[in-house]
């Protein structure tokens, strides 16, 4: 990524932790304001009737999104903040509620971070792509979300399991119409493809096997152009943190506008750029320093330079970095310490996004 090393993201792990402490840590007054707050984003209470923003098709806004918290996960000792309103990832009520929110601020769907067929992502996704059917029915918003094929699972180790892995996906979920498409093709990001040791290689051979007629678009991880020898586009998880860091994000961002245009230029193609933006990070009760670092919130600048920076590289897609990733301190869903900030920056920008 330019040179730019960048922190390995942790796919969602479930770490125990006693709700007792929860409260002593938070205070119910603290949450109670919290949830208040949250409460803001939205005209009236959390229900589909209550969604406002408008989207537009062309202009997908999708979040980076985990769906393995449990009751216990919720802890101060391994998140640098907390959920106004804790929840388990696979009730039906929590995962409308989180859609509610996304839909109303303007995001289009989820990227659903999933560990393979049969994982508890996997039926949790199956949860998603129902609620989000009863969100149509009920708001008349179109939801549609799409996985995050978590590369380094244990159960997605070898290219045979991967392939396996893909074809279920596309098997089960992507003729749905709450299934992410993108010009009438389900679309499926990649997480580190080249990470672990594997080759552009293997995937060119999985992708002969899964989708030889190129009847799907492949979204990969990573800042490395050749990505695009063998994938549709290129997105950043990382949302290129190091630009807010060294002050030059909008540099960073219109320079990988720049590279893929070059490649689709050279190789007449029509390869995707998907800008990330972010709120900022800090997986340091997980990662203690100087392997976890820390990308300052500064109260919401981060998340304005990041989505401005964005925009302005002209992309094909939008991914937020992320609604719910609790351990690294990337979420915008509501928190304790920011109430639904972030949700209203997030419908702020989607507006100027959508058109």
């Amino acid at each position: 990524m330019s040179g730019c090393a960048y922190p390995p993201k942790l796919s969602i792990i479930v770490i125990s932790a006693s709700l007792l402490s929860l409260t002593v840590l938070c205070g119910p007054a603290r949450v109670g304001q919290a949830a208040v707050d949250a409460a803001r984003v939205r005209p009236h209470d959390v229900t589909a009737a209550s969604i406002a923003a408008s989207s537009n098709p062309n202009r997908p806004l999708l979040a980076f999104y985990y769906m393995g918290y449990a009751r216990n996960s919720w802890s101060a000792r391994t998140m640098p903040d907390l959920p106004s309103i804790p929840y388990d990832s696979g009730d039906d009520a929590a995962i409308s509620r989180q859609i509610t929110w996304a839909a109303n601020a303007g995001i289009t769907g989820f990227i659903g971070s999933w560990w393979g067929p049969g994982s508890q992502t996997d039926r949790n996704f199956s949860r998603l792509l129902a609620r989000s059917a009863l969100l149509e029915k009920t708001a008349g918003y179109h939801f549609a979300s799409t996985i995050y094929l978590e590369s380094d699972a244990p159960a997605l180790t070898g290219s045979g399991a991967i392939a396996g892995a893909l074809r279920d996906v596309l098997t089960r979920y992507g003729t749905s119409r709450y299934f992410f498409h993108w010009h009438g093709k389900p679309v499926i990001f990649i997480w580190d493809p080249l990470g672990h040791g594997r080759t552009l290689a293997q995937w060119a051979a999985i992708r002969r096997q899964v989708d030889p007629q190129h009847r799907t678009i492949w979204s990969a991880e990573g800042g490395t152009i050749g990505l695009l020898a063998v994938f549709d586009g290129i997105h950043l998880f990382s949302a290129g943190y190091w630009g807010i860091l060294d002050g030059d994000m909008a540099a960073v961002d219109q320079g990988f506008r720049a590279k893929v245009d070059a490649y689709n230029r050279a190789h007449h193609t029509a390869k995707l750029w998907a800008a990330g933006v972010q709120p900022g990070y800090n997986d340091t009760r997980i990662r203690p320093r100087p392997v976890g670092y820390v990308v300052p919130r500064r109260a919401g600048a981060t998340y304005r330079t990041s989505w401005q920076a964005a925009l302005a590289s002209q992309p094909d897609w939008i991914t937020i970095s992320t609604f719910n990733e609790w351990y690294e301190g990337g979420m915008i869903e509501p928190s304790v310490s920011y109430g639904g900030l972030y949700l209203r920056l997030t419908r702020r920008y989607a507006r100027a996004w959508h058109g």
